[in-house]
């Protein structure tokens, strides 16, 4: 096994974990596609993910809370730099199902039973 086909097994294993590190890998994974592949997030928004934000405000609070992150009078979360300062990655979260991290998500992902 080659050195990069052991790092490739090893983020493999790991970006999927329901843990810090994955958490880490996966916001790592977002700002590098946001930023670089912005081909990839729109083609698989467009063909894959389905429903609609809830306003839940969890995707803001991944491994830390985001400095954004604001709260109506009804305690409703929402973002304070919405629309073009928004970052990258909080544009299109989540982008495909690997990203997909929060329960309770409006988003989810075409399955095979659903095409």
């Amino acid at each position: 096994m080659s050195p990069a086909d052991f790092v490739n097994s090893w983020y493999q294993k790991r970006i999927t974990k329901r843990n810090l590190l994955g958490q880490i890998l996966r916001k790592g994974r977002r700002f590098i596609l946001g930023t670089f592949r912005k081909d990839y997030i729109r083609k698989s928004v467009s063909e894959s993910r389905l429903g609609a934000c809830a306003r839940c405000g969890n995707c803001c609070k991944l491994i830390y809370d985001c400095p954004f992150l604001g709260f109506d009078h009804h305690r409703i979360p929402y973002c304070r730099v919405y629309g073009n300062l928004r970052p990258a990655n909080c544009h299109v979260y989540p982008f495909d199902a690997i990203d997909s991290e929060v329960n309770g998500c409006g988003y989810r992902f075409k399955t095979r039973k659903d095409h």
